[in-house]
């Protein structure tokens, strides 16, 4: 495929997967990022756009087939990773010396503690990486150029920090919090074990306990912050195909008003272009509205010292693949919302 002058060149590991299909539909409408290798290890050969569903309607389908990672070759502006979780570390050290930069939307590397990692992201451990990363959310981490991997949080992770975080940056709630986050069944990936039968027309828990997403958001909060939490999170299943709602519950310190979280929640979104900032009474957030879009809604309710704040996003755009457009676009100092400008998406009702 010829990449014109204007445009960088990217590649898609781990292509035939819910993520991977969305960041191969969302960057066909970006005007600087174009996909010149799509890999998937059991769909290599196959036209990338007869395999996706979401192409069946385009007027002009490209030439382009899934290849295999080993066939990757030459130099990638970017390279966006959707890999299942333990893939990447495997051929990390070969990958990254293909491109400027790994946007990595899996969890391999958004921990760095070893009894955490060995509980959850084992094969992070078995492979050693001779280059350097950093955790990475365009609204609130700092822009490194120096790193070769930025690794984006989990979809219920980001969506519990938009809860979370300008109570916490304002020293506002006391240090226990409660967050349950319910969630489509796209979450799950392809490979989920949840039968239609059991999600179908029900809602139920699926991990209250354990959850890889709770010491990752702990750790979040301790690294842009540095201010620590004591967490309980619970995963519930929502009979939908996308879509998140994260809400946390937490107390006031004493002497914290209503008004001290509304102005924690306005500070500290004004200027997000992807969050919506539901002040009392005006509204709450919604799953409905969110998906299809990279929009987070986000609204904070308290009464006495008791709050609640809730976020709601589409899981595979706003906490996966265009999450992952948005941070490139930071990256190369392109709009913030280039490729990300939906029409007609979030209808209502």
């Amino acid at each position: 495929m010829s990449i014109s002058g204007n445009q960088r060149r990217v590649a898609i590991l781990g292509g035939s997967g819910f993520t991977g299909a969305e960041l191969y539909r969302l960057l066909g409408k970006h005007p600087h990022l174009e996909v010149d290798f799509v890999s998937s290890e059991s769909k290599a050969g196959l036209p990338v756009d007869k395999y996706y569903i979401g192409s069946i309607h385009k007027k002009k389908s490209s030439s382009l087939k899934f290849s295999k990672i080993a066939e990757l070759k030459g130099h990638y502006d970017a390279i966006f990773s959707c890999l299942p979780t333990g893939a990447l570390p495997k051929i990390i050290n070969q990958v990254s010396e293909q491109t400027d930069y790994i946007f990595n939307v899996s969890g391999d590397y958004r921990i760095s503690d070893p009894d955490i990692l060995n509980q959850h992201y084992p094969e992070t451990l078995k492979h050693s990486f001779e280059g350097s990363g950093h955790y990475f959310i365009p609204e609130f981490s700092r822009i490194d150029p120096s790193v070769k991997v930025i690794n984006l949080p989990g979809c219920m992770a980001v969506a519990t920090l938009y809860t979370l975080y300008p109570l916490v940056a304002h020293h506002l709630i006391e240090d226990r919090v409660v967050t349950d986050a319910k969630t489509g069944s796209s979450g799950g990936g392809k490979s989920t074990t949840e039968h239609h039968a059991e999600r179908a027309h029900n809602f139920r828990a699926f991990k209250v306990h354990g959850h890889r997403h709770r010491p990752e958001i702990e750790h979040a909060l301790n690294y842009h912050l540095n201010r620590s939490v004591s967490l309980q999170f619970s995963v519930f299943s929502l009979d939908l195909p996308r879509g998140i709602m994260a809400s946390s519950y937490s107390l006031l310190k004493e002497h914290v008003e209503a008004v001290d979280v509304k102005k924690a929640f306005y500070s500290t979104y004004s200027n997000t272009p992807f969050i919506h900032y539901f002040s009392s009474g005006n509204g709450s957030p919604m799953i409905k509205t969110v998906v299809g879009t990279n929009y987070a809604e986000v609204g904070a309710y308290v009464e006495g010292r008791n709050c609640v704040s809730l976020a709601t996003i589409d899981n595979l755009i706003k906490g996966a693949a265009g999450q992952a457009i948005q941070a490139a676009n930071l990256y190369f100092d392109y709009p913030e919302d280039a490729g990300l400008q939906f029409e007609g998406e979030g209808a209502w009702p």
